[in-house]
């Protein structure tokens, strides 16, 4: 019998909750997750089928501030999985301090809805300032040449910029959503 197991699943910077409940169905159905490689490459290894919790949180913390980080969650039961990206996955096992209350990460719903906007600030908002910088100027140039100066690897390049600009925006305005989502599942102002 296959003891362990790798599964490729993707999901953007704001569905961390979906992320979560893939993990936690994983562990229910007998597969404890050991590791992440990008670009969404999950590890799993054979286990008992059990309830756990498995949390994510995003922390820019420096070097000196991670062991500190780190330890917070270690008191509350946490078991320190990986980070990535400035992503840290916790995991806490049934019966480590607590109940199903105590499964949660945030002590309010301002925490968590803080924890999008910053991934907002920091994560999305200078890429997609940076694809527009690189984007917008070839696309003027593209438009203003005339059809016999076009080559067909400068046409192929500005399509691509551009559908990656087109995805980054869809995700910027997928965290507007979500985020507003939030506020009002929470009736936070």
């Amino acid at each position: 019998m296959k003891n362990k197991k790798t599964m490729f699943r993707i999901y953007t910077l704001f569905e961390y909750e979906e992320e979560q409940a893939f993990l936690e169905e994983q562990h229910r159905k007998g597969w404890r997750c050991t590791g992440f490689k990008i670009p969404g490459f999950y590890s799993f290894e054979k286990c008992e089928p059990e309830e756990a919790a498995y949390r994510i949180d995003f922390a820019d913390t420096k070097c000196s501030d991670e062991t500190s980080y780190r330890q917070l969650f270690a008191d509350n039961g946490w078991e320190f999985l990986w980070a990535v990206n400035g992503f840290s996955i916790f995991r806490k096992m049934p019966g480590s301090n607590g109940g199903k209350e105590e499964n949660e990460i945030f002590t309010d719903h301002e925490s968590r809805i803080s924890m999008m906007k910053k991934i907002q600030k920091r994560r999305l908002l200078p890429i997609i300032l940076i694809f527009l910088c690189l984007i917008v100027p070839n696309i003027i140039k593209l438009f203003r040449s005339t059809s016999a100066t076009w080559d067909g690897g400068d046409i192929a390049l500005n399509i691509t910029w551009s559908v990656v600009a087109v995805l980054y925006l869809l995700i910027f305005i997928k965290s507007f959503l979500k985020i507003r989502a939030l506020k009002k599942k929470y009736d936070v102002k």
